[in-house]
């Protein structure tokens, strides 16, 4: 057996200790309580062992496919993670999600089956390099993460593991060697070949759908990108102008197909499009190219490893196709650690020298100014946590002293904050400075629900045709949706314009009903009565 180096030991625990925090940690402190924690947690780390690192090591060694103990802690996460997900399923613990079965320590099961998905090929790839009860051990871990993934419901996830799964069984020369050693390997690989496509056409369908209300957004979003091509539209621009783009969508194309579909929409399940829509054809260029470079090198390199790291580089493509990996700090450390595996062992001497003593303090104060603006950042949003809870038990006049605190901080920047600050304003009539808020929020964010703040704002300071088309463009970003509506009806109602109102009533009970409700009933009966009465 290979004998560890105490240091490679040292090393792959604190990895698996980051690792783990940005797995797991979860805080209801936080009015995000699964991702923020995690992300603090990850940059705290990371710049406390930056500190540590650069005052005290003379060497630092990379060498991550080496170290056996970071590879199994890998593992050993994503298997927690994925019992985790199971004993949800089973209702021993909460999900994190009223509507959805699954999500692990995450927000929903697009972040959970993205991390499982992530750390299958290192599954895998102890199951080929580990020998006697090492490999019925991981063996067990694969199975039980690729069934956590498969009740997720994740499609994405699914069709990462089982492509990824497959491009590292292919190849792996041991395991193909072994394959085609078999009588009927050829007839056994048409087979599994129609199992996956089948399978791909089961997932589709499974939630048939889902699936066309994506195809809906990537059509929206080209005319973002047909819009602003080269340089695109801006960092954050997406979920700043989507919904404006999907209203004008349906404007134009009132009888569209994908009317019943459409919903409030804050990323373009792709993260190649996200970066055609912000960054233009110019960073989308750039970020293939990477991609490309990246595996041509591992090609070109003949990388002993190789099926390791371009299995874990499917898995990636898979997920960023199809979804929002990218939302998850986790996901960015399995993402580097395959691209560290890309590198031979790698040490890095740091010398004495005035120069590299210089670069040391450099290093060290800038770590340290991180730090403490990060501290400030966490005391601010746990802080707006407080007083948001403190809120909604019907203390929001006295809140409004510290959301203004808050304001002039950094969270300002933080478009959730101005929606929360602009919606606690709306509430207790602060008319006027609600409506500064929320527009000031939706060079940020938009969606529908921020329209219809917006236009309460506007009907409640007696500006009604604005409030009207407010409401009108709120309509038009969810078709589906009664309430915008009920609301223009109700204006024309109360204002005694009874042919518009009228007119609205109609429109009412044409629409055609998505999901039915009690409040659906409620505003189609008024609208018949209002007719009927008239």
């Amino acid at each position: 057996m290979e004998k560890k180096h105490p240091k490679q030991i040292i090393q792959g625990i604190l990895l698996i200790t980051f690792f783990t925090g940005s797995v797991f940690l979860t805080s209801g402190k936080f009015v995000n309580a699964t991702n923020t924690p995690k992300l603090y947690f990850v940059l705290m780390f990371g710049l406390l062992s930056a500190v540590v690192i650069t005052l005290s090591q003379k060497q630092i060694n990379l060498s991550f496919l080496s170290n056996r103990t970071l590879l199994w802690g890998i593992s050993s996460i994503c298997f927690l993670q994925a019992c985790y997900g199971l004993a949800q399923f089973v209702r021993w613990l909460p999900s994190n999600h009223s509507q959805l079965a699954i999500t692990g320590s995450f927000d929903n099961p697009a972040g959970f089956a993205a991390i499982l998905a992530m750390g299958m090929p290192v599954g895998l790839y102890l199951l080929t390099t580990t020998k006697e009860v090492g490999r019925y051990l991981i063996s067990a871990i694969l199975v039980v993460i690729a069934t956590a993934t498969f009740f997720s419901e994740s499609r994405t996830g699914i069709l990462a593991i089982m492509v990824s799964s497959a491009v590292f069984l292919l190849l792996n020369t041991s395991v193909m060697g072994k394959f085609r050693r078999l009588k009927y390997h050829k007839l056994l690989a048409s087979l599994i070949l129609v199992c996956c496509s089948a399978s791909a056409f089961v997932l589709y369908h499974q939630k048939k759908d889902s699936a066309n209300g994506r195809l809906l957004i990537w059509q929206v979003s080209t005319e973002m990108i047909t819009d602003k091509p080269v340089f695109g539209h801006g960092d954050g621009s997406f979920q700043a102008k989507y919904m404006d783009y999907q209203a004008e969508y349906f404007k134009n194309n009132p009888d569209s197909e994908y009317a019943l579909l459409a919903d409030n929409v804050k990323h373009p399940f792709n993260e190649f499009i996200k970066v055609a829509v912000e960054f233009g054809i110019i960073g989308l260029l750039i970020v293939l190219s990477l991609i490309l470079f990246v595996l041509s090198k591992i090609w070109k390199s003949r990388n002993e490893h190789r099926e390791l790291i371009i299995s874990g580089l499917t898995s990636f493509l898979i997920l960023t196709s199809f979804s929002y990996p990218l939302q998850y700090i986790a996901f960015w450390l399995l993402l580097t650690f395959y691209l560290f595996a890309l590198l031979s062992p790698i040490e890095i001497r740091i010398r004495r020298s005035p120069g590299a003593i210089s670069a040391r303090i450099a290093v060290v104060i800038v770590c340290v100014f991180s730090i403490f603006h990060f501290i400030t950042q966490i005391q601010a949003e746990i802080k707006w946590k407080a007083i948001a809870l403190n809120s909604l038990r019907g203390n929001t006049e006295k809140m409004l002293s510290e959301y203004e605190s808050l304001y002039s901080t950094s969270l300002k920047q933080n478009p959730y904050f101005l929606y929360n600050y602009g919606a606690e304003l709306n509430y207790i009539g602060k008319i006027d400075k609600s409506i500064e808020i929320l527009t000031e929020c939706t060079k940020q964010f938009n969606d529908y629900d921020l329209q219809m703040l917006l236009a309460d704002n506007y009907n409640k300071k007696g500006e009604k045709e604005k409030a009207v088309r407010t409401y009108l463009l709120a309509s038009n970003m969810i078709p589906c949706r009664f309430l915008p509506l009920y609301q223009i009806f109700v204006i024309y109602r109360d204002n005694r314009q009874n042919a518009l109102a009228k007119m609205w009533a109609k429109k009412i009970l044409e629409k055609e009903v998505k999901v039915p409700s009690v409040t659906v009933t409620i505003i189609t009966d008024e609208a018949r009565d209002f007719i009927n009465n008239k």
